[in-house]
């Protein structure tokens, strides 16, 4: 009886809301993106009432969008982008506060004080 139980108990992951930053695993990169990645600033706000904002600082470029994140399984949804397209990826917990979302890229977030803003 133990043994049914079990997968009943198991727990939907949850994202604690707040800004992470986020970086880009750089094993599964070509050497060009991999020095733009290097020299960016990524940032993932999970915010209230599911909005959610994608912001890029990169080579004096600044790139935000804004849309909604719900958590469904073991997968991370985010949709009604204003410029990028819907996307799913898995999400793991890796550490307190610490995710990895692995989709076609694979990004490791790390949540930054919530007053910090995300470095520019």
């Amino acid at each position: 009886q133990q043994a049914t139980s079990a997968a009943a108990d198991e727990k939907q992951l949850e994202i604690e809301e707040g800004t992470y930053e986020a970086t880009v695993d750089p094993s599964r990169l070509d050497d060009e993106v991999r020095a733009f990645n290097q020299t960016s600033k990524i940032g993932f706000s999970f915010e209230p009432n599911n909005r959610f904002v994608y912001q890029v600082r990169a080579m004096g470029r600044e790139i935000d969008d804004v849309g909604k994140w719900e958590i469904r399984g073991d997968s991370l949804h985010i949709f009604d982008l204003e410029r990028g397209p819907n996307s799913a990826c898995e999400i793991v917990e890796i550490g307190e506060d610490q995710y990895r979302i692995s989709g076609p890229n694979v990004f490791i977030l790390n949540k930054v004080d919530a007053t910090a803003p995300v470095k520019k």
